[in-house]
């Protein structure tokens, strides 16, 4: 009973009304385009807006430039043990002996030398400083020594006074125990002066903001269209 009369409520809507509720849902993005490009004006005053506020953030945050230098380090497979050992083990002691690298870097008596030459350059710096803007990274047989600053000749000073210092700490190492003989360390190539900002590049940010204001602008735009659309009420009307 209840699905006879569903089916003759159905029957009973005009095939114009149909048609017309299917094309107000039904989603088309050239319709869509064009009427978000009837409020261009928001669209492009929320861009500019955007690419403002990027302005602004740069202004207030000096951009960061970041140094490197690398260090090559190996091993001498015919020095190392693998009579006895078993596999899994080899690739850990592997492992181990070229992370002397960074445990060498990080020394205490390192980290105390690059603080003071930070100190003789007039921009002391705290163990915290150093250690916040650092990184060490292992790319295979490739060690980069990474540092931070709003300053690029300071970053590069900084850093290869560090790699200086540090090649030095895994040749004492070497020579007192501490590394293994047969881990091979190369002297560092330092690092050249940085030229691009890594963080709050001013072209970036204006371009983020841009791009942000830009979305939001469309976002605005939709909601425009959203209030201003004729009611389902409407359209029943305009096909009796």
């Amino acid at each position: 009973m209840h699905l006879r009369l569903v089916l003759e409520s159905i029957t009973s809507i005009s095939p114009g009304i149909i048609f017309s509720l299917m094309s107000v849902d039904e989603f088309s993005p050239v319709r869509y385009i064009s009427r978000v490009m009837n409020y261009w004006w928001v669209v492009l005053l929320a861009t500019f807006v955007g690419g403002a506020l990027g302005y602004v953030f740069f202004y207030l945050h000096a951009p960061v430039y970041e140094a490197t230098a690398t260090f090559f380090v190996t091993l001498d497979m015919n020095q190392f043990p693998t009579l006895g050992t078993r596999e899994d083990l080899i690739q850990y002691n592997e492992d181990m002996a070229l992370n002397t690298t960074e445990g060498a870097l990080l020394s205490s008596d390192v980290l105390d030398e690059v603080l003071m030459t930070a100190q003789g350059q007039g921009k002391p710096l705290t163990a915290a400083d150093l250690l916040d803007n650092y990184t060490i990274e292992r790319k295979h047989d490739l060690w980069e020594l990474r540092f931070r600053s709003p300053d690029p000749q300071f970053a590069q000073s900084i850093v290869n006074r560090w790699a200086q210092v540090g090649y030095q700490a895994m040749l004492s190492w070497q020579s007192s125990g501490k590394a293994p003989e047969y881990v091979i360390f190369q002297p560092p190539r330092l690092a050249l002066l940085p030229q691009q900002p890594v963080l709050y590049g001013r072209n970036n940010l204006i371009l983020a903001g841009a791009l942000i204001g830009f979305m939001i602008g469309i976002l605005l735009s939709s909601q425009l269209i959203r209030r201003l659309k004729p009611p389902i009420a409407e359209i029943k009307d305009q096909n009796p």
